[in-house]
């Protein structure tokens, strides 16, 4: 059984041992998400964003396997599948976004998903690199440069190559790195062949033909676009 994890707050100027107004909560056989306030309209309007593809993806679930989520965010696939999957890993480089999924993950009670704040790549990419960060809601975050978007901040990020982890058995793959797909895959062949060559869905913000290629002659894929969604994919064998 897992440690239950209850939240207790303060003011923000309170000292540790000034009790007059905490606040208890207890959110009781709950999945949590802690989301960026700066997408509040959104959540409250429609939920989760991408909810229609994570229901879509449904059909790939297998309570024996492992699932990979690739560019986690705080976890919203994580932690909607931790109850479909034997174990989750979901891998996260942007501090205070990691911070959030773990804290979703905890609140959650969610022992089978492990975080990881590493990002994935390439051998050639393994150490540190420099993410920029483009919005302040975590998303769009990248390695490679931007001519659409302004960068904010840059953050040094570890990366290691999915290789490197050991794992086996997985079953589904959500893949979604701000075109650094292609390096993913490359630092990553030996599992996915390891694993049957599972099913990825991955997100493509553009043709990427390099990227589509190296899922066909690689592994054997064939490539669909997903109905409903302008940049996100399937890799299949079927």
């Amino acid at each position: 059984m897992s440690t239950k994890y209850f939240l207790l707050s303060k003011h923000n100027h309170a000292g540790a041992s000034n009790n007059e107004d905490n606040q208890l909560v207890f959110l009781n056989q709950r999945k949590v998400y802690i989301l960026p306030q700066v997408n509040l309209e959104y959540y409250s309007k429609h939920g989760l964003f991408e909810s229609a593809l994570m229901d879509w993806c449904s059909q790939f679930m297998k309570q024996d396997k492992l699932f990979l989520d690739i560019g986690a965010h705080t976890g919203t696939y994580s932690i909607s599948f931790s109850h479909l999957f034997r174990e989750i890993h979901a891998f996260e480089p942007q501090r205070m976004t990691y911070n959030a999924l773990c804290g979703g993950i905890a609140l959650s009670h969610c022992s089978n998903i492990y975080a990881h704040r590493f990002g994935l790549g390439s051998p050639e990419q393994v150490g540190t690199q420099t993410l920029k960060i483009v919005s302040n809601d975590g998303g769009g975050s990248s390695l490679h440069h931007s001519d659409t978007h302004k960068i904010l901040r840059t953050e040094t990020i570890e990366i290691r190559t999915l290789d490197s982890l050991g794992l086996d058995n997985i079953g589904f793959i959500k893949m979604d790195v701000e075109d650094n797909e292609l390096f993913v895959l490359k630092g990553g062949a030996e599992t996915i062949r390891r694993s049957g060559c599972p099913p990825i869905v991955f997100e493509s913000n553009h043709e990427n033909v390099e990227l589509f290629e190296y899922l066909k002659s690689e592994f054997g894929y064939n490539v669909f676009s997903i109905s409903g969604s302008s940049n996100m994919y399937l890799a299949s064998l079927q």
